[in-house]
């Protein structure tokens, strides 16, 4: 390098640092008004999470943008720095579906960052309990994957409960190569659960023929074992390597597509009306000729956008009448007028409705 290079980049260099100084006095400054809004919140007794503020922010920034920074990672930082924000004078307490590392896992920490409090969970039901003990703020169930589709499990939790559908997450299931150095050439031995295994056979073959591939029961013991291993690797989600301080030796390392899971976050109040919301709700219809038509005439009628319509068959009732469930989302807020009269319409003819709630969307 020339000496006139050198000069270039060390000037390059020390305006990154003056830029750098800026943003953390910017950060410092957010923090302070973060601090007041909790106090105002605090006193009125609003939660701290708003679906509705963080919808409104992010949509700003992404419109606003920030010249040559991608925008994905724009979005991904904003996200931290909401996290950050909340967690001033405590944490927000987040219980999820699944062990550590599961996907509900990923897809809670990709909305809620790094300064969030996590709680794993053993189903849906003990999720949302969470909540309604107060254990926890919000709670992320699995709703759909694309492998099982729409989980009855889930279904049976929110029908049952009175916590409110506040927002939704997606999240794709990948499976990387994970190790302490981040360096293929340090990798003697891979620990792998069946299906990861299965999954990045082939890449396995390819990259690391004279690696031994040692089984274990799931992706996060897997981990686990290879954070104790300097020659070892693990195949599992990123977020696995979050935990157990491992780096991503090669990303992405399945022949197929993982699964695709989408999960609803649930809170104790409703989300107010972002306008850009859609509405989830339970229909129960008896098995009759036009039954079908008593829910969707009404929304029809006014012009309302279905987005979304599932069926569940039901336990026979006690007249030994077979029932189905209709899990539905359509365009608008619950507080929206042709919803409220679409819905008053519907629960004329069913045997029952279930609003489950309203949140942002940007479909």
């Amino acid at each position: 390098m020339s000496d006139s290079d050198r000069r270039e980049l060390e000037a390059l260099r020390r305006a990154i640092d003056d830029v750098d100084d800026a943003i953390l006095k910017s950060l410092s400054e957010r923090a302070s008004l973060s601090r007041k809004i909790r106090e105002v919140k605090t006193r009125e007794g609003t939660p701290q999470f708003s679906p509705k503020r963080e919808r409104e922010i992010l949509d700003r920034v992404e419109a606003k943008g920030a010249g040559d920074f991608p925008k994905k990672a724009l979005l991904a930082v904003f996200r931290e720095i909401f996290s950050g924000s909340i967690a001033l004078e405590a944490p927000l307490r987040v219980a999820y579906e699944g062990p550590p590392g599961s996907l509900a896992h990923e897809a809670a920490r990709k909305r809620f960052g790094a300064s969030a409090e996590y709680l794993p969970c053993e189903g849906p039901r003990a999720t949302l309990e969470l909540v309604h003990r107060d254990h926890a703020d919000v709670s992320v169930v699995v709703l759909e994957s694309s492998v099982e589709g729409l989980l009855q499990p889930a279904l049976d939790a929110l029908a049952e409960s009175e916590l409110k559908v506040i927002g939704e997450l997606e999240v794709d299931s990948r499976v990387h190569l994970l190790n302490r150095t981040g360096n293929l050439g340090d990798i003697d031995k891979v620990y792998a659960a069946p299906h990861e295994r299965q999954a990045a056979s082939r890449f396995l073959d390819a990259n690391l023929p004279r690696a031994t591939v040692l089984d274990t029961r799931t992706p996060a013991m897997a981990a686990q074992l290879a954070a104790e291993d300097h020659g070892a690797a693990a195949l599992g989600g990123a977020i696995l390597g979050e935990l157990c301080g491992l780096q991503v030796a090669r990303g992405n390392v399945a022949e197929s597509p993982g699964e695709h899971v989408r999960c609803a976050v649930l809170g104790g109040r409703p989300a107010l009306r972002s306008g850009h919301d859609s509405t989830s709700f339970l229909v129960t219809l008896d098995d009759a000729p036009g039954a079908l038509l008593t829910i969707l005439k009404p929304l029809a009628d006014r012009g309302l956008n279905l987005r979304r319509i599932q069926s569940r068959p039901r336990p026979l009732g006690e007249e030994g009448a077979r029932h189905f469930r209709f899990f539905m989302e359509v365009a608008g807020h619950v507080t929206d007028r042709p919803l409220i009269a679409a819905f008053d319409d519907m629960r004329r003819g069913v045997r029952e409705l279930k609003i489950l709630g309203s949140y942002p969307s940007k479909s």
